[in-house]
């Protein structure tokens, strides 16, 4: 099995293109920051009271959905995804664990560290078939299916704001909070679902590799670089 993952994963890895983009590691690590100062205050406003109606709800989703986009532009960049992967997930656990035991009333499951474990592991090992998509067309699929998905936590599935279809309640629990599908009474200060934010996380993806394809893209890259 480990020479299995460690063949997919080396074949999938030589045909990465390892070109680094100082400017998009930069916001990244900005994004990472943002999100480490927003938890400072909220640690101040929320957990020790002194704000308690502090509406936090917008900074952290945006902060979130930047470190989706941001990683999944730099994707290309980097390798030993294997190794990435496994290590985000670890910590991802970690801090679940450390928040279930130190403050358990802000409990974080399946939070951004999870979610991109689980993206690394996920997308590396097709990231060569993704790539025959034209980045345009890829791009469009992946915001068109993370439309449909967003709002899957609520049980529906909808398109320009109008319900389409409904998900049977079956489908939710404790077994699939991972996915997307969690239960009437998980709660999570943090949540970053696999569904919709992998095709978030494709989103990215495929908007730097439609940069890439472009002469006009191209010279913008080289001013990130």
């Amino acid at each position: 099995m480990e020479k299995l993952l460690a063949k997919m994963y080396e074949q999938s890895e030589s045909k990465a293109e390892k070109k680094q983009y100082r400017v998009l590691n930069a916001l990244k690590a900005a994004a990472f920051l943002n999100l480490a100062v927003f938890y400072f205050l909220y640690n101040i406003n929320v957990a020790q009271g002194t704000n308690p109606a502090w509406d936090y709800a917008w900074w952290q989703r945006l902060t979130l959905w930047s470190i989706v986009v941001l990683c999944g532009m730099t994707f290309s960049q980097g390798s030993n995804y294997l190794k990435w992967g496994l290590g985000l997930l670890g910590v991802g656990t970690a801090i679940s664990l450390c928040t279930y035991l130190f403050t358990p009333q802000h409990p974080i499951y399946f939070g951004i560290f999870t979610f991109l474990g689980l993206a690394y592991l996920v997308v590396q090992p097709i990231h060569w078939w993704l790539q025959k998509s034209p980045g345009s067309c890829g791009w469009l699929l992946s915001a068109i299916a993370y439309d449909l998905t967003r709002h899957l936590t609520d049980g529906v599935i909808i398109w320009q704001g109008k319900i389409i279809g409904h998900l049977p309640s079956f489908l939710y629990g404790d077994w699939n909070v991972w996915l997307g599908l969690p239960g009437a009474e998980f709660v999570s200060l943090e949540y970053v679902p696999f569904l919709p934010n992998i095709f978030l996380f494709l989103c990215g993806l495929y908007l730097f590799q439609f940069m890439s394809e472009h002469e006009k893209g191209q010279a913008y890259l080289k001013k990130l670089s």
